[in-house]
């Protein structure tokens, strides 16, 4: 598939604001609700996920003309869950209380279904720039 030509800024603001899937469709809500007693939590939650997304994206789309379609679906869970592995050990040292705090909802992110469906709809049929 040739790459879509559709001006960055315009994509970006699409995906920040028009097909925003946390703000249209509420998706992805339970982890990030269950976390956020505190403002850190929320902040350190949200960078999490978007570490995850942004390095997920990146990965699956760079690698989306060599992934056979039968092994699509677990290629993506495995990239993503390497990026939310990396993150955890990320915040276990260096933010240890946030680690603690975030719990079992940080290896969440994984089976997030945003970040999921983002790889799937978008970063699979997209270049880098764009997936970003």
């Amino acid at each position: 598939m040739a790459d879509k030509k559709v001006p960055l800024r315009k994509e970006f603001t699409k995906g920040i604001i028009k097909e925003n899937p946390t703000l249209v469709m509420l998706l992805g809500m339970c982890p990030t609700l269950a976390v956020t007693t505190q403002a850190m939590n929320g902040i350190g939650m949200g960078l999490a996920t978007t570490f995850v997304l942004l390095g997920s994206n990146i990965v699956i789309s760079l690698l989306r003309k060599v992934i056979p379609d039968k092994v699509r679906i677990p290629s993506f869970i495995v990239i993503i869950a390497s990026f939310v592995t990396l993150i955890g050990f990320v915040l276990e040292g260096f933010l240890p209380s946030l680690y603690d705090s975030l719990g079992i909802y940080l290896t969440l992110i994984t089976v997030n279904c945003i970040i999921f469906g983002r790889a799937e709809m978008f970063a699979s049929k997209n270049g880098v720039a764009a997936s970003i």
